[in-house]
């Protein structure tokens, strides 16, 4: 299973100015998106973004958000959100932090208590299963 990523311009929580730019399915850890450690402004976030959509790793967001959990978009692995003038970036609901920060924690083990303002933050857009980057979930009755 991948480690999925959502991109944002715009702080993710507030629905009336936030912009999604796209998810990717695999490798959506910092360390996995290549430019992501050098983003300084939001000239160099829209660099990383369109290097990801260019290589076809980004699902297009006019066709709508690719994961089930529509009702809940920080259940997404990793959320990275260019606003305030800096790169912010989640792990599930740790709540969003420096880059610099969440490599402090992760490096020390710390855990990412859940921040109460990235619970239940709806997706832009109805869920979508014929996106490239969703899940399919087959049960046998």
């Amino acid at each position: 299973m991948g480690t999925r990523a959502s991109f944002w311009k715009g702080d993710p929580r507030d629905l009336k100015s936030r912009e999604w730019l796209g998810c990717k399915a695999w490798d959506g850890y910092p360390d996995g998106i290549p430019g992501i450690e050098k983003v300084k402004d939001l000239r160099g976030f829209n660099r990383v973004v369109k290097k990801l959509r260019e290589a076809g790793e980004l699902c297009d967001p006019a066709k709508g958000w690719p994961y089930p959990w529509a009702d809940d978009i920080f259940l997404t692995d990793y959320t990275y959100a260019f606003f305030d003038g800096k790169l912010w970036v989640s792990c599930y609901h740790g709540g969003l932090m420096s880059l610099k920060e969440y490599s402090k924690r992760n490096l020390s083990g710390e855990s990412f208590p859940a921040d109460p303002t990235c619970l239940n933050v709806p997706a832009p857009l109805q869920y979508n299963p014929k996106q490239p980057d969703s899940i399919i979930v087959i049960s046998r009755q």
